[in-house]
């Protein structure tokens, strides 16, 4: 469920083959992530322009390209991007749904261009609500947006995580960054929800034992993550790791203690 870690190719065949066995119930609970024993800082966030001026961001599970001239263009499946730049460091990005104004994005650079902040906005009948923010520090490139950038705020929003596993269903929360999935156990896709999940964005539960879980991460249908819950034997200690599927062996961890 991680953004660049958040690759693609392999989808998961045992998903209708593997045997399910009763999962322990000390999944259950609220789990701290313990960031020294982990691998993983942050996703790595790439923006680049063209020569005639596009501007393409790709974060590891997700890309699209669109130009700053106050057009909706088509991205996917009914949905279109349009983007303003009002000065050199602040451009806003308005994505729309069959017509509709969904979500709404606010890049802004900092005065010594060292500080990448883009912060999501939803907008529903009720009215706009800001619902989550990136602020990542530039690895590379000296101007503009364009660049690698590392996503600093994503630690703090995998800090804490939920876990309840049934018989029939996996739920896993991120309260920081309120995303959450109600995955079934029988490898069903369920939609992934939260800011900084993308639209199209699935999760699906592969192999349940009593304490190993292994899931798959998709993207519009596209295997983009798989990933591995390994429960302790006391039970007091949660280990997430994450591959790219065409990438088994360079994998992310998280270390998660029980509350």
């Amino acid at each position: 469920m991680k953004s660049a870690c958040f690759g693609w190719v392999i989808l998961y065949a045992l998903l209708a083959t593997s045997g399910c066995r009763t999962p322990s119930p000390e999944w259950n609970g609220t789990w701290k992530l313990n960031p020294s024993q982990g691998n993983f800082q942050g996703p790595i966030l790439t923006i680049s322009t063209s020569g005639d001026g596009e501007y393409r961001y790709d974060d590891g599970s997700s890309s699209f390209s669109f130009r700053c001239d106050g057009k909706d263009r088509a991205i996917r499946n009914n949905r279109t991007l349009a983007c303003l730049r009002s000065t050199d460091t602040v451009l806003d990005l308005t994505q729309k749904e069959n017509g509709t104004k969904t979500n709404g994005y606010h890049w802004e650079l900092s005065a010594d261009g060292k500080v990448f902040t883009s912060t999501a906005t939803a907008f529903r009948p009720g009215g706009a609500t800001v619902i989550g923010q990136v602020v990542a520090s530039r690895i590379s490139g000296s101007r503009d947006f364009s660049g690698q950038w590392q996503d600093g705020s994503f630690l703090q929003r995998h800090a804490n995580m939920t876990l309840t596993v049934d018989s029939r269903t996996l739920h896993i929360s991120y309260p920081n960054a309120g995303q959450y999935i109600d995955a079934p156990l029988n490898g069903v896709d369920a939609a992934v929800y939260g800011p900084h999940a993308p639209r199209g964005m699935t999760f699906s539960v592969g192999t349940v034992r009593r304490r190993e879980i292994l899931a798959l991460t998709k993207h519009d249908g596209k295997a983009v993550t798989q990933e591995s819950l390994e429960l302790s034997s006391d039970g007091r200690t949660l280990i997430d790791s994450w591959w790219s599927p065409d990438r088994p062996k360079d994998k992310g961890v998280f270390v998660y203690e029980k509350k």
